[in-house]
């Protein structure tokens, strides 16, 4: 019996070896006939026609294939994959070889015309055209693909942003994304280009563009320019947006988006919304004449009538459609996106001041604040190109962009003048009703044309327009108190209004208008056996900036005491004053006109690459104001010019690594806003905001290196150092304001100035591995920067006496991160349809806001955000998406770095004894999106 056991035993192990070495496993690499690069999401196909089986995969992140457990017989293993033909091998499998490898590589798909030989373009919003254009760019950039941007959690540009290596952001009100701050330096030192093109901004105070008005679905790709060369404007010392927008495909080409969303901060309770249809467009002073006196008919009390939104959903719907003629000369397309969502965002914040005796900290006030804010952001884009022949093409470009915004604001404003404990002191409310609509209007023609063999020209002429209206934004300023009793009971005083202040209603609008054009020759002869590139060309720009401003205050009839019961139509108000603010300088118009030429060398030698060449910009600038006659700076005009050279080299070591070297000098130009000699400012910020006439330009020069490795489909090696010298650096410092009569007042507002001199300088690092279906994607950026300025020191003199002293304080750079960093773990199974990512980035603490004082510096605390999300094809075209974004719940959260006295922590329950002073804290919760997309 034993014997028979040990026969069986070995009946069984022989079968199962038998069977292991009969059948086979196929695996292999699907690539680009052409470039050789891998095709992820390739299907590929074994089928045996005798046996009528038929199995499918789907090739890996990293190009990779495999079938298992084959066996024995006659096969044919097809590749498949949009836009290539279709590629096809025959194998046999007898069960002698355990491993077979069989790699693909597809053609493209090409058009030959009898005119024009046309090739078929790789589809640009792919991952493989950003990483080929990472490869290949003239000068260090990153860039995120369409594909990346759909599977993402991220529904706008400014989100999309974080995730890149050396790029943080700064958000708005309602949490989200709202300006990108490049390798530590702020939104100020950077430009923003649609389709390589430089538009101006909506923003009332601001060049730079707010990233959050556009949608994230209107894109192809994604670019960040991290130095220049000379052809590009010059006026970008931390780096260069490009939003490169949807092309016509080379093949129809249909997609639609809609979704839904929802934020958790809803769950038990409702959106408040107000009622801004009865407002006016424009301020009663606009819209009637400057001698018009405003009445209270022109301020309906709509503005402060709430109702609740109970299921605040969103709405997301996209689409683009395209595609190419017949014989493959003209290309159209046309997209649209619309985004409706509603956010909630709850505050606290001290107002932190500045103590006249001893330097230390000290709070006037603190606020709560509660936001409701519904955002609608709409974006329509077109183009058309014809290409005549193979030297002669034009293309039409154009796009509107529009963010409408409404913000619904409640605050509880407590002193802490007489403040003992918690639950007392006077207590300020106020209620806002904030409406604002920025629209942004870009359409250019441009030609591109081969005038010999060997010399090129292109052109275009542009037409840009940017508004931003906030019609009728309206507070209303309330008085209650808080008295504690014996017993520790608390006892509610009645509300009435400020007595000065009662209503504030205001009004911005202003519009920036460029008239652009652009000329380019490139001249490309054969010098010593090298092809050299000679470029030569110019840029004028007419831009003319137009700014209204209007703030009217409104008070209680009679001057007398009101009780506000909840409803404003129950009281009676009066107009102060009629006639607005005419003469306030933020009524101001301005002119720049850039006149830019430059001129550029291209050539490689051997595995060199060296780009060279010198820009030349002229700056003319002249501003009128309605400020009164006394006002220094009323009216001013300013004209420099500067010469930026640059130099880019790039050492190709193989096929797949490259070594960059680059220099380049770029300048900043100040904000129109802050030029202008005003003293209103933003009333939601923090501090009041006072304009610097003598404000300079930023100067820059600007050094990188950095080693490229791209080994194998989508994977990355980037590895960098940098560093920035510059020169006059605009910051907002936070200075005493002084009245007319020379007097000092006790309150801090907001300056923008130049800081002599300051340094950058980090290291890069970022790494992309795939294997198969598994994805990892890591960056991280370490920067460091310095500038020393003079702060005020409050103290007593030896006689006793209130004086001050000047003492120099190094720091970093406002708004500059020391360590900041991203990871994304990545699924794709191209079988299943199914992507997911879950995607982690860490922004370590930076100076929020600079003070004039001495260890007074506002700094936001460290923090890591964590969102996910996953793409599932339902059927054949269709797909279902889900986005989780903040699943931690980060707060946003301002802080000093030293502690306040003892008499505030114990009457706050938000301080705590011997630790950094608090200032405050944003919390925006949970959002979530679920949504279909159809690709055809």
């Amino acid at each position: 019996m034993k014997n028979l056991y040990s026969l069986l035993i070995f009946t069984l192990l022989f079968c199962y070896t038998a069977q292991a070495f009969a059948d086979s496993a196929i695996k292999g690499i699907v690539t680009d006939q052409k470039n050789g690069e891998p095709l992820p999401g390739a299907t590929v196909t074994l089928k045996n026609e005798r046996m009528h089986t038929k199995i499918s995969t789907s090739v890996g992140l990293d190009g990779s294939y495999s079938f298992k457990n084959v066996t024995a017989g006659s096969y044919e293993v097809e590749a498949k994959y949009v836009g290539y033909k279709d590629e096809e091998k025959h194998t046999e499998i007898n069960g002698n070889v355990p491993l077979i490898i069989i790699n693909l590589a597809l053609q493209g798909k090409g058009h030959d015309l009898s005119e024009v030989n046309i090739k078929s373009r790789t589809n640009q919003g792919s991952d493989q055209a950003a990483r080929r254009i990472e490869q290949r760019a003239d000068q260090v950039v990153n860039a995120v693909s369409s594909h990346s941007i759909e599977i993402s959690p991220d529904i706008t540009i400014a989100n999309v942003t974080q995730r890149i290596s050396g790029v943080s952001v700064e958000r708005s009100n309602n949490g989200e994304a709202q300006y990108a701050i490049i390798r530590g330096m702020p939104q100020r030192y950077q430009y923003t280009l649609i389709n390589g093109i430089k538009i101006p901004s909506p923003s009332n105070t601001n060049r730079y563009v707010p990233l959050d008005i556009f949608p994230a679905d209107i894109v192809d790709r994604l670019e960040v320019y991290k130095s220049l060369t000379a052809s590009q404007e010059g006026d970008a010392i931390g780096g260069a947006i490009n939003l490169a927008l949807k092309d016509a495909p080379d093949d129809f080409a249909l997609h639609l988006n809609v979704g839904t969303g929802y934020a958790e901060n809803f769950f038990n309770h409702g959106f408040t919304q107000f009622d801004h249809s009865a407002s006016l467009s424009r301020s009663p002073r606009i819209k009637n004449g400057a001698d018009y006196i405003a009445t209270m008919n022109d301020f309906p009390n709509s503005p402060f009538h709430y109702s609740t939104k109970n299921v605040p959903l969103a709405s997301i719907l996209g689409f683009s459609v395209g595609g190419r003629s017949h014989d493959k000369k003209l290309g159209a397309l046309l997209a649209g996106s619309y985004q409706n969502t509603y956010r909630q965002t709850n505050g606290v914040f001290f107002n932190t001041q500045v103590n006249l005796t001893n330097n230390e900290p000290s709070v006037q006030d603190f606020q709560s604040r509660t936001y409701n804010i519904q955002q609608q952001r709409a974006a329509l884009i077109g183009k058309l190109d014809y290409r005549f022949d193979s030297a002669n093409k034009l293309t039409l470009n154009g796009s509107y962009i529009n963010l409408m915004q409404n913000e619904y604001r409640f605050a509880s404003d407590t002193s802490f003048l007489g403040r003992t404990a918690v639950g007392n002191g006077r207590v300020n409310e106020g209620y806002r009703s904030d409406r604002t609509i920025q629209q942004v209007y870009n359409v250019n023609l441009q030609g591109d044309h081969t005038l010999l063999p060997n010399f090129r020209a292109n052109w275009m002429a542009v037409y840009s327009k940017a508004t931003a209206n906030e019609p009728d934004r309206a507070d209303l300023n309330l008085n209650t108190g808080r008295n504690i009793q014996p017993d520790g009971s608390v006892v509610q005083a009645s509300t009435t209004f400020d007595a000065l202040q009662s209503q504030t209603r205001i009004f911005t609008y202003n519009s920036d208008q460029d008239k652009t054009g652009y000329l380019n020759l490139i001249y490309s002869p054969q010098l010593f056996n090298t092809k050299v590139e000679f470029s030569a060309g110019g840029m004028y720009r007419d831009k003319d900036r137009h700014s209204d401003y209007d703030e009217y205050d409104l008070r209680v009839s009679g001057n007398t005491a009101q009780t506000f019961n909840g409803n404003i139509d129950n009281n009676t108000f009066a107009v102060f004053n009629g006639q607005g603010r005419a003469s306030d300088a933020l009524n101001y118009t301005f002119n720049e006109k850039i006149g830019a030429a430059y001129g550029q060398f291209k050539f490689t030698a051997g595995k060199l690459q060296t780009i060279g060449g010198l820009r030349y910009e002229h700056t003319s600038q002249a501003y009128e104001t309605n400020a009164s006659e006394q006002t220094v700076g009323k009216n001013g005009t300013n004209h420099y010019y500067d010469f930026l050279p640059s130099l880019n080299f790039k050492y190709m070591l193989s096929e797949h690594q490259n070594l960059r070297l680059s220099y380049y000098s770029a300048i900043s130009r100040p904000n129109f806003y802050e030029i202008i000699p005003h003293t209103s400012g933003d009333p939601d910020a923090d501090y009041k905001e006072i304009g610097n006439p003598t404000l300079k330009r930023t100067t820059a020069e600007n050094f990188d290196f950095r080693y490229e490795l791209f080994p194998k489909g989508l994977d990355e090696l980037l590895v960098g150092v940098f560093y920035k010298a510059i020169n006059n650096p605009i910051e907002n410092a936070l200075v005493r304001q002084t009245s007319s009569a020379g007097s000092t007042s006790t309150n801090l507002v907001l300056q923008p100035q130049n800081f002599g001199t300051a340094h950058n300088y980090g290291f890069e690092f970022e790494a992309v591995k795939y294997i198969h279906n598994f994805g990892v994607r890591l960056n991280y950026t370490y920067t460091d920067s310095k500038i020393t300025t003079s702060k005020l020191v409050n103290y007593r003199d030896a006689s006793g006496y209130v004086t001050n002293r000047l003492e120099n304080q190094t720091r970093p750079l406002q708004g500059q991160s020391k360590n900041i960093g991203n990871f994304s773990f990545l699924y794709k199974d191209g079988k299943a349809g199914l992507d997911a990512q879950l995607s982690l980035v860490y922004t370590g603490s930076r100076i929020n806001l600079v003070s004039g004082y001495l260890d007074n510096d506002v700094w936001q605390k460290a923090f890591t955000t964590l969102d996910f999300s996953t793409e599932k094809r339902l059927f054949k075209n269709l797909y279902g998406y889900f986005k989780a974004t903040n699943l931690l719940n980060t707060p946003f959260q301002l802080e000093l770095h030293r502690p306040y006295p003892e008499s505030v922590t114990v009457s706050s329950e938000y301080q705590k004894d011997g630790a950094n002073a608090f200032v405050r804290r944003d919390t925006y919760n949970r959002y979530y999106i679920l949504g279909l997309r159809y690709r055809l």
